[in-house]
């Protein structure tokens, strides 16, 4: 069977982690939450469709995971707020195989796609979660925690309304949320794809008809485009530093650089550079017009 490099690379990167820092113990169920995320998003679940959503695809579920995955080890080494067991490392990890799960179409959704969604995605990779997980050997108790740490995902997200119970549960859930940013970000074709997202805000305000959400303020693409460095410098880093509680600095190195950061930063110059050739050439198309 084809599997995408996304899913070659996580699934290596989980089973040397798991293996370098647990050493023998029992297998991890992480391995087959990846190969029963790839099968779910691929529609080889009867009760779901296909993914059909041009952003939030396995793709960047696997892209989150190996910046999750690299944030637990990173932890590992320099335990901030307090310590995580092997089994935490596991509800991290299941939390952000299904944090987008949402996202996906029942069946008989025969209705636009699953960007729809958009605006209740978190809710609804919660209720999946609640229903696949235990299959996987996870406690309602643990599914309390998963759901938690999916729902510290959601846009502009106040941790203290979600009901954790303690600081291990807060900080699984802020591993998530960090995670899913920055590899959403960090990615190497992040740029390329924010055409992708664009489609599916435009598709989610439509079906909403909620105008004021986040995803309903850009009028067009070049708008998003424009507008992801202010993203990223405002909302991003606020999120990052207070919300989350600069989780997301145990990946600095002795130097305080953070790759993680190095790679947003220059996915920005580069979302940048596409937004001026794209001025230009609505500019140069509005004159040809008029000449």
């Amino acid at each position: 069977m084809f599997h995408p490099q996304s899913f070659l690379a996580t699934k290596e990167l989980t089973d040397r982690i798991f293996q370098e820092t647990f050493g023998d113990e029992k297998p991890s169920p992480v391995k087959d939450l990846i190969a029963f995320s790839f099968d779910l998003f691929c529609g080889r679940n009867p009760g779901f469709q296909a993914c059909d959503t041009a952003f939030h695809d396995f793709d960047h579920t696997m892209q989150a995971a190996a910046a999750v995955a690299d944030l637990l080890v990173a932890h590992k080494h320099n335990p901030v707020i307090t310590t995580l067991a092997r089994r935490d490392w596991e509800l991290a990890l299941a939390a952000i195989i299904f944090h987008d799960t949402g996202y996906l179409k029942l069946r008989h959704d025969l209705d636009g796609s699953g960007a729809k969604y958009s605006a209740i995605h978190v809710g609804r990779s919660c209720f999946f979660a609640w229903d696949l997980l235990p299959a996987f050997g996870f406690s309602r108790d643990e599914l309390r925690q998963i759901q938690n740490a999916i729902s510290a995902t959601a846009i502009s997200v106040c941790m203290k309304d979600i009901p954790f119970r303690d600081p291990r549960e807060w900080l699984i859930g802020a591993i998530v949320a960090t995670g899913d940013m920055l590899g959403q970000m960090a990615a190497e074709d992040y740029p390329e794809r924010l055409a992708g997202l664009y489609l599916e805000f435009r598709e989610a305000t439509h079906f909403s008809r909620f105008h004021g959400t986040s995803f309903a303020v850009h009028k067009n693409l070049l708008d998003l485009l424009e507008g992801t460095e202010k993203f990223f410098y405002g909302y991003v880093m606020h999120m990052l530093g207070k919300e989350w509680k600069a989780v997301y600095r145990v990946l600095d190195d002795r130097r305080g650089n953070n790759r993680y950061i190095e790679r947003i930063r220059a996915n920005i110059a580069r979302v940048n550079l596409m937004a001026r050739s794209l001025a230009a050439s609505q500019r140069e198309a509005v004159n040809r017009k008029f000449s």
